[in-house]
C-alpha cells in the first residue's frame, strides 16, 4: 500500500447499496483490455444479450470445464485449496466476512421472528447461513460469493407466511414444498441456460430495486422504533400502556438512533484526516459491530433499563440446539398438508426463483467485477445450480433460504485484494488491485464461524432490539446514499447552474430527466406498497421482474434512443459511475457560503493588539465606503472568467483610483 498521504478510498457501502450497471460477461476480455492487450478478440466486446439461451447443460458443462483445473491443493494461488500467498489477508477477510454477515443476519432474523410468529428466528437464520455457506464454499464454481439471508428474503418469507393457512396447511410442510419447488426451478433454469436472462437487467430496474429496499428498510426501522413509544394512549393488542412500558419504548428509540448515528459516522471514517490509515480502515470496516457493542453497553447504564423492561433479542441462552418453535428438526412434507397446499406452494416458490435469478446473479457479477483483477474464470450457470441444491437442507430442516449477499460478497472479495493507489493520465488517483487471494478457505471459515455465533446466544441475548432496528435504519440510509433516483430527486431542488455536469445533466433536457425519475419513483413506491400492505405482498419479486420488459418494450418507445443512452446507461463502466458519484456528492456537500462566513462569534476570536491596529488603520485611510468598495471589487474579481494578470490589473486600478481620491 502507499503511504497515508496518497491513499484515497471510497467509503464502503452497507447492504442494499447501489447496484452499478452490470459489467460485460466476458471477464477475461475485460482484464485483457485493461492490461493494454489491444489484440483481444472483437467478440469480447459484444453485448451480453448475444449469449445463446436455452442450451441444455452447455453453460454448466463449460463452467465445470473452466473451473476443474483449479479445484486442487496446489500452492502459489493455482489451487482453490492451496496455501494462500498471504495467510494474514485470508484470515482477516474471514473474520471481516463473518462480522459483516452476522450483524445483518440478526436484523433480518428479528424481522422474520415477528412476521412468522417465531417459526423462523435467530437460531434458524444463523444455522441456515452456516449450512448454505459450507455447501457453496465446497461445491460452487466461484467461492468468493458468500451466502446468507438478505432483506428481500425476510420480506418474502414474512409476506408469504399467511399462505399456509389459506391452503389449510401447517406452516412447515407448506414451507418444505416452497423450498422444494424453488430449488427445482433453480436447477432446471441453470441446466437450460436461463441464468443469462440477468444480462437483460438494466440500471432502470436495479435502481428501482435499490430504492425499494431503502424505502422498505427505513419504513420498517422507523415503525418498530416509534410504535413501542405508544404516542397514542389507546391500548394495542389488549396490552395496558404503563409508564414503564412507555419509558422502555423511549429508551429503545434512543438506543436505535444512537446505533444508527454511530454506524453512519464510522461508515465514512476512511475519509477522515484523523488517526492512522489502518485505524480509519478498521473503524469503517467494523462500524456496525462497534455500534452494536457501544449501544448495548449504553443500554445497561443505570436508570435507563428500568426493571429490565427494554426489549432484547429473544433467544434461548445458552442455545439448546433445538428449533425456536416447538417442533422436530426434520420436517415431514406430507403431514398436515394436502395436494392443494403442495401445489399452492408453487406460487411463493416461483417468487423465490424470480428474486434469486436477479439478486444472486447480480451479487455474483459484482463479486467478479473486473476491478478485482480475478484470474480464475466465472461459473454463473453452475453456481446457480448449486444455489438450487442449498434449498434441500432448508426444506428438510425448516430453515430460511438465502443467496449471494450484497454488499457483503463484493466486500469479502475486496478484503482479499492487495491494493495500491495510482494516478491516471488525468491526475485522478484510483485504487488498483494488484493481487487477489482466490481460494475457498475464507468463505468456508466464515460459514463455520456461524456455529460459534450459535454457541454465543448468551452474548446475543444482551443486544436490545432497538439497536438492531437502528442498524436497519442505517442500512436503509446507506441504500439511498448513491442511489441515482434519490440523487436526481435532490437535484430537482438545485438551481440549474449549480447542478454537477454529469452526462444526464449535460445531454438530456431536465424535464425529460424529471419524467424518467418520476416513473422510477412511482414504480418503487407501488412495489413497496404492494409488498407492505397488500394481501398478495409476496408477489413483489414478480413486479420487480416485470420492470425488465416494461423498460425494454414500453419506455423504449416513449423516450429517444439518445436520451436513453444517458438515462439508462447500460454501457457505463464502474469507474465512470463512481466518477459521477463523486461529482454529485461534491455538489451536495458544497454550500453557497463558506462555513467561516456563518461561524458564530466567540470569545476565542478576540485578538487585542491586532484588532486595535486594524481600527487605527481604518480611521487613518480613506472613508469606509471606499475601503468596502475596494474589498468587494477584489472579491468579485475572483469569480471573473479572466486570467490572473487581468484580475490583478483590475484590482490595482481600483486601488490607484482610491489613492488619487485620498490625495484630493
Amino acid at each position: 500500500m502507499t503511504d497515508d498521504a496518497e491513499h484515497i478510498e471510497v467509503p464502503l457501502q452497507p447492504e442494499g447499496v447501489h447496484v452499478p450497471p452490470l459489467p460485460p460477461k466476458t471477464a477475461t476480455a475485460n482484464n485483457d483490455n485493461e492490461n493494454g492487450n489491444d489484440n483481444a478478440p472483437a467478440e469480447a466486446e459484444t453485448e451480453p444479450t448475444d449469449e445463446k439461451m436455452l442450451s441444455f447443460l452447455t453453460g454448466m458443462k463449460n463452467d465445470l470445464v473452466a473451473r476443474k483445473p483449479f479445484y486442487n491443493f496446489k500452492a502459489n494461488g493455482i489451487g482453490d485449496w492451496g496455501k494462500p500467498d498471504n495467510f494474514f489477508t485470508v484470515f482477516n477477510a474471514t473474520i471481516f466476512a463473518f462480522v459483516i454477515q452476522l450483524i445483518p443476519a440478526l436484523i433480518f432474523a428479528e424481522l422474520m421472528d415477528r412476521k412468522t410468529d417465531g417459526n423462523l428466528a435467530t437460531a434458524e437464520t444463523l444455522l441456515s447461513s452456516a449450512i448454505m455457506g459450507i455447501i457453496y464454499a465446497l461445491f460452487s464454481g466461484q467461492p468468493l460469493v458468500i451466502m446468507g439471508i438478505t432483506g428481500p428474503v425476510s420480506l418474502l418469507l414474512g409476506t408469504s407466511y399467511g399462505l399456509a393457512a389459506q391452503f389449510n396447511s401447517d406452516y412447515f410442510p407448506f414451507f418444505f414444498w416452497i423450498c422444494l419447488w424453488a430449488g427445482l426451478m433453480h436447477v432446471i433454469s441453470a441446466s437450460i441456460g436461463l441464468v443469462s436472462l440477468v444480462w437483460k437487467v438494466t440500471p432502470f430496474t436495479s435502481q428501482i430495486f435499490e430504492l425499494f429496499i431503502a424505502i422498505t428498510f427505513i419504513y420498517s426501522a422507523l415503525r418498530d422504533l416509534i410504535v413501542p413509544v405508544h404516542l397514542a394512549d389507546n391500548p394495542t393488542d389488549g396490552e395496558e400502556i404503563t409508564s414503564e412500558l412507555r419509558s422502555a419504548g423511549y429508551a429503545s428509540f434512543v438506543i436505535g438512533v444512537l446505533t444508527c448515528s454511530i454506524a453512519w459516522s464510522l461508515h465514512f471514517a476512511e475519509t477522515w484526516i484523523f488517526f492512522s490509515r489502518q485505524l480509519r480502515t478498521f473503524l469503517t470496516s467494523y462500524n456496525t459491530l462497534i455500534a452494536v457493542v457501544f449501544a448495548t453497553a449504553f443500554s445497561y447504564v443505570p436508570g435507563l433499563d428500568q426493571n429490565s423492561s427494554i426489549e432484547r433479542v429473544d433467544v434461548v441462552a445458552p442455545w439448546d440446539w433445538q428449533p425456536t418453535a416447538d417442533r422436530p428438526w426434520i420436517v415431514n412434507p406430507l403431514e398436515g398438508i394436502g395436494l392443494e397446499g403442495i401445489f399452492g406452494a408453487l406460487v411463493p416458490g416461483f417468487m423465490f426463483f424470480l428474486l434469486f435469478i436477479i439478486d444472486h446473479n447480480v451479487s455474483s457479477i459484482l463479486t467478479q467485477s473486473p476491478k478485482f483483477n480475478l484470474k480464475k474464470p466465472p461459473a454463473y450457470h453452475w453456481d446457480f445450480f448449486v444455489l438450487g441444491i442449498t434449498f434441500i437442507p432448508c426444506a428438510i430442516l425448516g430453515l430460511p433460504p438465502g443467496n449471494g449477499l450484497i454488499p457483503q460478497a463484493p466486500l469479502h472479495c475486496r478484503a482479499l485484494c492487495t491494493r495500491k493507489v495510482e494516478t491516471d493520465k488525468y491526475g485522478v488517483k484510483r485504487e488498483v488491485v494488484t493481487h487477489c487471494e482466490e481460494q475457498r478457505w475464507s468463505a468456508l471459515g466464515q460459514a463455520l464461524l456461524m456455529f460459534v455465533a450459535l454457541s454465543a446466544f448468551t452474548v446475543i441475548s444482551w443486544i436490545p432490539t432497538g439497536c438492531l432496528f437502528g442498524l436497519l435504519l442505517y442500512l436503509g440510509m446507506g441504500a439511498l446514499h448513491g442511489n441515482e433516483i434519490w440523487e436526481r430527486l435532490l437535484l430537482c431542488g438545485v438551481y440549474e447552474h449549480k447542478r454537477p455536469k454529469i452526462p444526464i445533466v449535460r445531454y438530456v433536457r431536465w424535464k425529460i430527466v424529471q419524467f424518467w425519475t418520476l416513473i422510477q419513483l412511482v414504480c418503487a413506491l407501488a412495489i413497496w406498497a404492494v409488498g407492505q400492505f397488500a394481501p398478495v405482498g409476496y408477489i413483489y419479486p414478480l413486479l420487480l421482474t416485470l420492470l425488465v420488459p416494461f423498460r425494454s418494450y414500453l419506455l423504449e418507445r416513449l423516450f429517444k434512443t439518445e436520451d436513453l443512452r444517458h438515462l439508462d446507461p447500460v454501457d457505463e463502466s464502474e469507474e465512470e459511475f463512481h466518477d459521477e458519484q463523486r461529482m454529485v456528492h461534491h455538489t451536495m456537500a458544497q454550500g453557497s457560503k463558506d462555513e467561516e462566513d456563518l461561524a458564530i462569534p466567540t470569545r476565542a476570536e478576540f485578538r487585542g493588539s491586532g484588532m486595535k491596529r486594524a481600527l487605527i488603520n481604518r480611521n487613518e485611510t480613506c472613508n469606509e465606503q471606499d475601503d468596502i468598495l475596494a474589498t468587494e471589487v477584489a472579491k468579485a474579481c475572483i469569480d471573473l472568467d479572466v486570467d490572473d494578470a487581468t484580475k490583478l490589473e483590475i484590482v490595482n486600478r481600483v486601488f490607484r483610483h482610491l489613492e488619487s481620491l485620498e490625495g484630493t
